[in-house]
């Protein structure tokens, strides 16, 4: 049975049909056609040539002329042939061949035998034949039948006494695995040429030196290319160290490898290699082969950084000097580069090139990706017009024509990715993506790339290396990721690279990094990045800088500027207040708000601002200036503000609201906290009663969601004693009618808190019992809970959620506002107690606050202690209050929560000690305290103890 089959014609296959032409890999002393990497022995009898020693019998002599052969596949090796079968394959042969299996066939099965008999009296005969095997196997394209066979050679060499050759051999064929992605078989290969090499020198062999250097490179090599973080240090220094004439022939290909994976990994590092890249380009030069396109490679690599070798190589594809495989090559690396620059148009152009002459170059699947790189192109830059999936539509299309690819894998890295990942083989997956990352760079795949690096950003991420993924969501662009990345690292400052002079899918998601770690910077670095945010939000503004047609990079741009203003300069900051402010979507008070709390000077313009979008009937606007922060700044007396300039910005406030149409609920709100008896107050205050007692009775075909019934009752308060008795009555009945859904009854448990206060204490009092049954979890239990609470069904078409059932925890606060009696003050603390170990986190939230605010007599009997362990950090915070107030008796609590993974936490504890020094004198331990977190990694913790201090 004739046990081939003819390969495809591409351009680096053989052009007659029963023959097998390949060039040599760097390394290899000749190449037999077709052979992955084995031993090929001349010489006839039982006389054995290796490396120029003849060895017969026990007879051993030098000769000066090597004859001793490896046989490396180069396109194994290179990693460049087309993987599309011929069209005229014998599929009968072919299936013959798979079932009977190959070495089974008339052929090989022979030789098989013959070369084990022979292993044990003449083991370089068998060494002989195993070769041959293997290179008959690689030619049919059995090449993990050849790597066992391979292995068999090697056996056979070393049971001959030539470990030497048996490690020149493995290191070819570790070179030739590491090149086609098989790193499994280049570990096993390193292995075994550390072992060979040790053997080699205690035997004493003459060439036991070369084994040992061998054996040094490629464990630098294995460490470096396969090392889990993309550290390349190992194989740098090892090749810096080293040269030419000493290493192997293969010393320019581990070149390449190295200055491909640095550029994958960290391209501004691919320049610090141009010495061994140069010494690389010159080698393969001299040689004048490049069927494997080694020489391109290395020159596109210096293209990366050098312009005059990018023009070059860009003008011999444009002129036709070279085409297909390496113009497609050139093509698509350089429309990478031009769409990591922003240059939109020109990388589509340069795109098309390379699909141009991928296709006719039969890389159908390399062309199909480069299609999807320009429709990536086109969704970051724009435009959106037009039909954006036609790429999409092209690429699914030529993917059905052909498997042609540039590069060859024993495995497609994403493939084995991704079955890693879900393998759970963490280890094994980032070395796949780290091959796929290096991969998509090579042949310019640019939406690969940036798959790929979202991919191994999650990785890093779930294995505990924030810091790389940092990095790699950063380069990736994905801002999201990485903003809820540096907000769940806690205290740590990740990595964080330039802002500008990067695509601008990098710039959005180091800015949204910034804006989750203002923080953790420290003064002079806060007010750097401020400046270079202002001047990118100019520049954007201005159209200077490349954004998307969504302009994402802008709005990340002004979050970023608007929460670390406060850092900054007081000139900075009112750059930020007067142009950028009113340019945001959201949270334009919040912002406004933090300047003013940080710079004094600019409270005035910050409250103008606001009154400003207020009078321009902005909802935003008018729902800020009904939160408390901004009320004290109208009315405390620590205002920033003075008195006259506070009487003047609540006059135009009641203006605006009595004007106010759209706004006019929110503007009521208001203006109730600021100017309580004003007319507008009360009539929206009757409103609201009325909206309140005429609430039609539950609807199970129809309910409504987002009711306002707690924000009713603020306005209520400011009736008289009998409207709010009968809205409390009302808001009770609402509370208990479990026909409500659990929001609704919610609302009005907190519309009752709202009200609680200004009763009479009978009313208080028979609140607080029919309070008590919603604490104890008696009333749980609303229409449609199972549709509307809790956590929806994670395959569910809509996952909607409103919150928990459960009442217990406002119904607590509720009952702690309106306890008076000590044993019910005493009942609240057990139950908020008890509240505490549930698994809810908003009851657990609401029961650390009743804790906090226990009348102190109450109090005393809570051991803080206990609550600074507690994994909710409500509670911890909790645990702070108490602690402070009570300094005396818990020293250690206080210094332990000085210490708190949390910094809001730490913050808690330095406001909370600044008011008590504020009361009086206090425990020694708490300024011990505030001088450590004076000198806290967090900003906000640090200004909030100079503060207390300073009182």
């Amino acid at each position: 049975m004739n046990s081939k089959w003819s390969r495809s014609r591409g351009e680096d296959g053989g052009r007659d049909a029963g023959k097998i032409a390949s060039a040599p890999v760097p390394g290899d002393r000749g190449i037999l056609a077709g052979a992955d990497v084995g031993v090929g022995i001349t010489g006839d009898g039982n006389q054995l040539t290796v490396d120029g020693d003849v060895v017969s019998g026990d007879k051993h002599e030098t000769r000066t002329t090597t004859e001793y052969h490896y046989h490396a596949s180069a396109l194994a090796a290179a990693g460049t042939s087309s993987t599309a079968l011929p069209t005229h394959v014998d599929r009968r042969q072919q299936a013959e061949l798979i079932l009977v299996g190959p070495l089974n066939t008339e052929m090989l099965a022979p030789l098989l035998r013959q070369a084990d008999t022979l292993l044990p009296t003449d083991p370089e005969q068998a060494a002989r034949l195993y070769g041959q095997i293997a290179s008959n196997l690689h030619g049919t394209g059995f090449r993990g039948h050849a790597a066992v066979m391979q292995r068999k050679q090697m056996a056979a060499l070393q049971a001959a006494g030539h470990s030497v050759a048996a490690v020149e051999m493995a290191g070819n064929l570790a070179v030739a695995s590491l090149r086609a992605g098989d790193y499994d078989q280049a570990r096993s290969l390193t292995r075994d040429i550390a072992r060979l090499a040790l053997k080699s020198t205690e035997a004493g062999e003459p060439r036991a030196d070369r084994a040992e250097r061998i054996a040094k490179l490629l464990q630098a090599t294995a460490d470096s290319l396969l090392h889990p973080l993309g550290e390349l240090d190992s194989l740098r220094e090892v090749l810096s160290a080293s040269s030419a004439e000493r290493d192997p022939e293969y010393r320019p290909v581990l070149i390449l490898l190295l200055a491909e994976q640095a550029l994958a990994f960290d391209p501004n590092s691919a320049r610090e290699l141009d010495g061994l890249v140069l010494e690389a380009i010159d080698a393969f030069a001299e040689r004048g082969n490049d069927a494997d396109h080694t020489l391109l490679r290395l020159r596109l690599i210096r293209a990366h950084y050098d312009p005059a070798e990018r023009r070059a190589l860009h003008q011999r594809a444009r002129r036709h000097h070279v085409t297909d495989r390496p113009a497609a090559m050139i093509f698509a690396r350089e429309g990478r580069r031009l769409a990591e620059e922003g240059e939109a148009d020109a990388a589509v152009e340069a795109y098309r090139d390379a699909v141009n002459a991928g296709i006719r170059a039969d890389l159908p699947q390399d062309a199909a990706d480069w299609l999807y790189s320009i429709r990536t192109i086109n969704v970051s830059y724009g435009p959106l017009a037009g039909d954006i999936d036609d790429e999409h539509r092209l690429a699914q299309a030529l993917r059905a024509t052909g498997t042609g690819r540039l590069l060859v894998r024993s495995r497609q890295p994403r493939e084995q990715a991704m079955s890693a990942l879900v393998r759970q083989k963490p280890r094994e997956a980032i070395a796949a993506a780290q091959r796929w990352l290096v991969d998509t760079v090579v042949t310019g795949d640019w939406t690969g790339e940036l798959e790929a690096l979202r991919f191994l950003a999650d990785l890093y991420r779930e294995n505990t290396e924030a810091g790389l993924a940092a990095i790699y969501y950063q380069r990736a662009g994905e801002a999201k990721a990485a903003k809820k990345l540096a907000a769940a690292s806690g205290d740590r400052l990740l990595p964080l690279g330039p802002l500008q002079g990067v695509p601008w899918r990098v710039s959005r998601a180091r800015a949204a990094q910034l804006e989750a770690q203002t923080d953790l910077l420290d003064d002079d670095a806060a007010i750097a990045l401020l400046g270079e945010l202002i001047d990118m939000a100019r520049r954007l503004l201005s159209g200077d800088l490349a954004e998307s047609p969504l302009r994402h990079l802008l709005h990340q741009v002004l979050r970023s500027a608007c929460t670390l203003a406060p850092r900054g300069t007081a000139e900075q900051a009112s750059q930020v207040l007067t142009d950028l402010v009113d340019l945001k979507r959201t949270g334009r008070g919040a912002t406004r708000f933090a300047i003013a709390y940080r710079h004094a000077s600019l409270a005035l313009p910050a409250v103008t601002k606001l009154l400003d979008e207020a009078e321009q009937g902005t909802y935003d606007a008018w729902e800020a200036l009904g939160e408390s922060r901004w009320v004290q700044i109208l009315t405390a007396p620590s205002s920033p503000l003075t008195a006259a300039e506070q009487t003047a910005c609540r006059t135009r406030l009641a203006t605006l609201a009595t004007l106010a149409e759209e706004n006019k609920y929110p503007a009521a709100l208001a203006l109730s906290q600021v100017v309580a008896d004003h007319p507008t107050v009360r009539a929206a205050a009757l409103e609201a009663l009325d909206r309140i007692q005429s609430r039609p009775a539950p609807d199970p075909h129809n309910t409504t969601i987002g009711d306002q019934l707690a924000n009713d009752a603020l306005l209520v308060c400011q009736l008289d004693e009998s409207s709010r008795r009968r809205c409390a009555y009302r808001l009770m009945e609402i509370a208990l009618d479990r026909r409500e859904i659990a929001d609704a009854r919610r609302s009005a448990l907190n519309g009752l808190r709202n009200l609680i206060t200004d009763l009479p204490r009978a009313d208080r009092t028979a609140i607080y019992h029919q309070a008590k049954p919603f604490v104890l979890g008696e009333q749980d239990g609303s229409h449609l809970d199972s549709e509307m609470t809790g956590t929806p069904h994670p395959l569910s078409w809509a996952r909607i959620s409103f919150g928990t059932a459960s009442l217990r925890g406002p119904a607590l606060e509720l009952a702690h506002l309106a306890a008076e009696l000590d044993d019910e003050h005493h009942w609240v603390r057990e139950n908020a107690i008890a509240l505490l170990r549930t698994d809810v986190p908003s009851d657990v939230g609401d029961a650390a606050r009743v804790l906090a605010y226990l009348p102190p007599q109450i109090a005393l009997s809570v051991d803080p202690a206990l609550l600074v362990t507690h994994h909710n950090r409500t509670v911890r915070q909790a645990g702070a209050f108490l602690a402070v107030s009570h300094a005396g008796q818990h020293p250690r609590t206080i210094r332990r929560l000085a210490e708190d993974n949390d910094h809001t936490v730490r913050r808690t504890l330095a406001e909370v000690a600044e008011l008590r020094m504020k009361e009086g004198p206090i425990d020694p331990v708490v300024p011990e305290v505030l001088e450590r977190l004076a000198e806290d990694v967090r900003a906000s913790v640090r200004h909030a103890a100079v503060a207390a201090r300073a009182s």
